[in-house]
């Protein structure tokens, strides 16, 4: 009697490894594909929500801090700040506002892509709005009134090719280092007014989106002065 009761102890337990060996050959391991494919519900969000940029504004006059007037916002959420009535064209002039001109909406629009934050310049006299992609890496826009020909030498003296990208809808300059980054984009409003656009560092932004971004930017301005 004893020994047909080791026997049955000895199958039940032979069953119960056996189903759990059956039991792990099913489980997906964490690194394989399958498990790597399926994204938690919050990376899911985190995803969409990158990706889920402005969008069109609706186009309205918008309040203007220390101006009487109102601005025009445009529908690539674009702020055009109040004409001078000294100007005899009625053409649109960049002014030093940077930021409150090309809005954080519209570089994102321009971007394609949500931005984490705007800064603006630190010191006075100093016409630039910085566009953060996260904590660390950004695109500074700055207006400057200088000789754009001036650029051009300085550039070519530090071993830059400094050349007009045909990608780019209105009058500029590209300067690219030796290693094919790019340093410096202008885009030129005048013989001595231009803006430029620099990346914080080689990998703040690629060369194709960097263009991209420019072309966008220049496709909206180009009739600007």
């Amino acid at each position: 009697m004893r020994k047909k009761y080791l026997v049955a102890t000895a199958i039940f337990a032979g069953i119960v490894i056996l189903a759990g060996c059956g039991k792990n050959n099913n489980t997906v391991p964490q690194n394989s594909p399958e498990a790597i494919s399926e994204k938690p519900p919050a990376e899911e969000a985190k995803s969409v929500a990158k990706n889920n940029y402005p969008g069109p504004c609706e186009e309205k006059k918008v309040t203007l801090e220390n101006y009487g007037d109102p601005g025009k916002r445009l529908k690539s959420c674009f702020v055009e700040y109040p004409g001078e009535p000294t100007r005899q064209d009625k053409s649109y002039y960049v002014l030093e506002d940077i930021c409150g001109q090309f809005t954080k909406e519209f570089i994102e629009n321009m971007l394609g892509q949500r931005l984490a934050k705007i800064e603006l310049p630190k010191i006075d006299g100093i016409y630039n709005c910085t566009y953060y992609f996260d904590d660390k890496e950004y695109v500074m826009l700055n207006l400057e009134y200088l000789s754009v020909e001036n650029q051009k030498t300085g550039n070519e003296a530090m071993g830059f090719k400094v050349e007009k990208n045909p990608q780019i809808p209105m009058d500029n300059l590209m300067a690219t280092q030796t290693d094919g980054a790019i340093n410096v984009i202008y885009l030129i409003l005048g013989p001595e007014k231009f803006l430029s656009l620099r990346p914080s560092s080689k990998v703040a932004i690629a060369n194709e989106a960097f263009i991209n971004l420019a072309a966008k930017i220049g496709a909206e301005i180009k009739n600007y002065k």
